[in-house]
């Protein structure tokens, strides 16, 4: 089978590495993996020089990323007048920064291809790695790792549990490679494809046991969560002549039919539009709002000093702060600017002149009434090794605002990146999202209350309990990691001793 050349090439890897998008959430057509991950290693394993392959793969990843993360596009819209200018950049230029991570795993490949099977194990293990990678590098960005696409069936999502998603991408990525590895007609491909195929039915059916065997979910006596989703419009939730209709929305929701029998109320992210401070008038009115024995946690600014945290704070029928969670993992050009002294002063970003400041990081903290929670903002949920400090806590909890990329693919993404948390690590999570998606998930990913993306309401749901005991994956997360390094390294020494590198 002939591999195209020139500008026609270019256009396949983009096609391939788009169609790669399809398989994650929240399509989850698996079998097009065949075509997206599949149709890379046909063009690397036919490219004629280092450079060539490098270009594969910048090709394929810039169409991935382009198709993965377009709704960057949308953010920008909410200010048109101010930031319309930077689409391209957003959509093509900073995708092409990105793209590289699949330019540097492609050039690689074809420095240490060897032969036969051992050159899908290659490919397969350096995809991962460099996933790896890419989640940490730089401040990481983690976003639409291959793993994800095992979220279609519920019984391989529990692989989660033992591997992580970075175990699951290398998955992905030999069982999507190993079928075109057959047409190429490598030696081995069928035997090591049958082997696999039966490990993964063993994983399947091994993952639905799993749920089978928990049975329904448990709650946590006494405890009654209400979510409010109030469904704003990121531009007018920094208005200034809305941002007091927004809270009044919120309080609005937060008191309807049934809060008698709520313990705690959660907003979402930077519900309360204001820097949050101790003993105002804004903490005393949002005490009044609530019922003796209730507890309010909402996302809000917190200031010191000089610095400004994206943060959390639990206030309660008295309007006192009892607590409070700085966010620590804060999201490139959303709310900090790398390199800004290379931006001309005066030229307006949708940063603003100033940075969020950094909290401490990953913590497991004590509300009142509740048990010990790991507390994520937006962004900090799309990162496995942020999920849970030093502390195993008994829940996480996850407040976001996707209101910034409209009804697109964005929100649907992010959900189910941070329902991937509560499989990993054993434990529920309650999502809390301005414009969805919200939800309670227990610690095997079934999602029990759900409130859609661009719906407005509350969501009355029970606190399910922890699992008992902490998952393979939370006792060693990085386990997988490390074993494929080890074995990219070994069958790498393998085929220098025995002549079989390219």
């Amino acid at each position: 089978m002939t591999t195209p050349q020139g500008f026609r090439r270019n256009l396949t890897a983009m096609f391939f590495g788009a169609l790669g998008v399809l398989t994650l959430p929240p399509f989850f057509f698996l079998p097009l993996a065949v075509i997206a991950y599949g149709g890379l290693f046909w063009l690397l394993s036919a490219a004629k020089t280092r450079r060539r392959a490098f270009w594969d793969g910048f090709f394929w990843g810039w169409g991935y990323f382009m198709a993965g993360l377009y709704w960057f596009t949308i953010a920008l819209l909410t200010e048109p007048e101010k930031f319309a200018w930077l689409i391209p950049f957003a959509l093509f230029g900073l995708t092409a920064v990105i793209a590289l991570y699949i330019a540097i795993t492609a050039a690689l490949f074809y420095q240490i291809r060897g032969r036969g099977i051992i050159s899908v194990l290659l490919f397969s293990i350096l995809w991962t790695l460099i996933e790896f990678a890419r989640g940490h590098l730089f401040t990481g960005f983690p976003w639409n790792l291959a793993g994800y696409a095992l979220m279609a069936d519920d019984g391989l999502m529990q692989l989660a549990s033992l591997v992580g998603v970075y175990g699951m991408s290398w998955l992905v990525v030999i069982a999507s490679v190993l079928p075109v590895a057959i047409m190429m007609k490598l030696p081995h491909a069928k035997k090591t494809t049958a082997a696999l195929s039966i490990v993964l039915a063993a994983a399947a059916i091994w993952g639905h046991g799993r749920i089978a065997a928990a049975g329904d979910a448990k709650l946590h006596d006494g405890v009654m969560l209400r979510l409010v989703q109030a469904n704003i419009a990121q531009h007018h939730k920094w208005d200034p002549k809305l941002q007091f209709e927004g809270l009044r929305r919120h309080v609005a929701l937060s008191q309807s039919e049934g809060v008698e029998k709520v313990t705690h109320i959660i907003w979402p992210e930077t519900a309360v539009p204001y820097v949050i401070r101790p003993d105002t008038t804004l903490t005393t009115r949002i005490g009044q709002m609530l019922r003796p024995g209730q507890q309010l946690i909402t996302g809000g600014l917190h200031a010191e000093g000089d610095n400004i945290y994206n943060s959390i704070a639990s206030i309660n029928h008295e309007g006192k702060i009892t607590s409070r969670y700085d966010k620590h993992k804060l999201v490139p050009f959303g709310e900090f600017l790398p390199l800004r002294w290379l931006i001309p002063d005066g030229l307006e970003t949708p940063v603003g002149m100033k940075d969020f400041s950094r909290g401490a990081g990953p913590q497991t903290l004590s509300w009142q009434g509740l048990p010990p929670v790991s507390p994520l903002i937006c962004y900090e949920a799309i990162f496995p090794e942020l999920a849970v400090g030093e502390t195993r806590p008994e829940f996480l909890l996850n407040l976001t605002n996707d209101a910034w990329f409209g009804l697109s693919t964005g929100p649907h993404q992010h959900f189910h990146m941070a329902r991937l948390r509560a499989v990993e690590q054993g434990l529920p999570l309650v999502r809390v999202a301005n414009t969805g998606i919200s939800a309670v998930v227990d610690g095997y990913g079934r999602i029990l209350s759900y409130l859609e993306l661009g719906s407005e309401g509350v969501l009355d749901a029970g606190l399910p309990k922890a699992e008992a005991t902490p998952t393979f994956y939370h006792e060693n997360p990085n386990l997988v990691v490390y074993f494929l390094l080890l074995i990219i390294i070994l069958l790498h020494i393998y085929q220098r001793n025995n002549k079989i590198v390219n």
